[in-house]
């Protein structure tokens, strides 16, 4: 498997949960990363908080057959950067088997497999290799009750994130707004709307 890694990718490094925002909208991240604006985050944003350090606690004392092991440990938390990739996050749970590492991401929203969370969830996989030096084929969405999606993290889905990212990169170095491809129901739901003068 080769990965194309652009040029520039060392200049800074990216965090990966942008990944996520950048898929639902570039603009979104120009907002957070260039501008001095105090979004007001909607109450969904603190109830997917809540089930994070739900799940964390629950996961403590869970054994791993709902993502069909035997046995692997298991890491809460875990904040990788890698200089090759040029990108870091905090991967909510990784676990190691004597094989493979998995990345598991808690998503309240994870009734849909949204293109956002499998771009983290690939970051955090690609992190995850280099940090235990093994493999990562598969990771894990996890929803509310026993919803549990198994995400392949494809060459397709690697070389994706390394594009995303280098995407960010360049509209940071360059610091101009973005178009949206957001649509009007993306927009609707957006923290940013007020900001964004040719939308709606």
């Amino acid at each position: 498997m080769t990965l194309k890694i652009g040029m520039k990718q060392k200049s800074f490094s990216v965090p990966a949960n942008l990944l996520r925002q950048w898929c639902y909208c570039p603009r979104v991240v120009y907002y957070i990363e260039l501008t001095d604006i105090v979004a007001n985050y909607p109450l969904w944003v603190k109830q997917g908080e809540n089930f994070h350090q739900l799940e964390e606690k629950l996961w403590q004392r869970r054994n791993l057959s709902r993502f069909k092991l035997k046995d692997g440990k298991k890491f809460y938390n875990l904040a990788i950067r890698d200089s090759l990739y040029g990108f870091h996050g905090v991967v909510d749970m990784a676990i190691e088997t004597h094989e493979f590492v998995y990345p598991i991401e808690f998503k309240l929203s994870a009734s849909n497999k949204k293109r956002g969370d499998i771009m983290q969830l690939t970051a955090y996989a690609m992190l995850l290799e280099n940090y235990f030096s093994k493999p990562s084929q598969y990771g894990f969405l996890v929803g509310a009750g026993k919803l549990l999606h198994t995400i392949e993290i494809s060459t397709d889905r690697r070389q994706k994130v390394l594009q995303i990212v280098d995407a960010i990169r360049r509209m940071l170095t360059r610091g101009v707004k973005p178009d949206s491809n957001a649509s009007i129901f993306q927009c609707c739901a957006c923290e940013y709307i007020n900001f964004c003068n040719d939308r709606l």
